[in-house]
């Protein structure tokens, strides 16, 4: 079995709010286990960079 290392369940990440709203990331799931290779593809503003920085905690989800 396989030890899982990351894993995002049901993440979102907005700013600003109201009519404004955008979502940078909307309800994503994903598992990385030891060992996998992962690749994260997507075109120009579809929240690759958002992820990573959530990943790497320079992004906060906020409350």
């Amino acid at each position: 079995m396989s030890k899982t290392i990351v894993e995002f369940k049901d993440v979102v990440k907005t700013y600003g709010s109201g009519d404004a709203l955008l979502y940078a990331v909307n309800h994503i799931d994903f598992k990385i286990e030891e060992g996998e290779f992962v690749v994260i593809l997507g075109q120009s503003g579809a929240g690759k960079s958002t992820v990573l920085n959530i990943l790497g905690g320079m992004g906060f989800l906020g409350c």
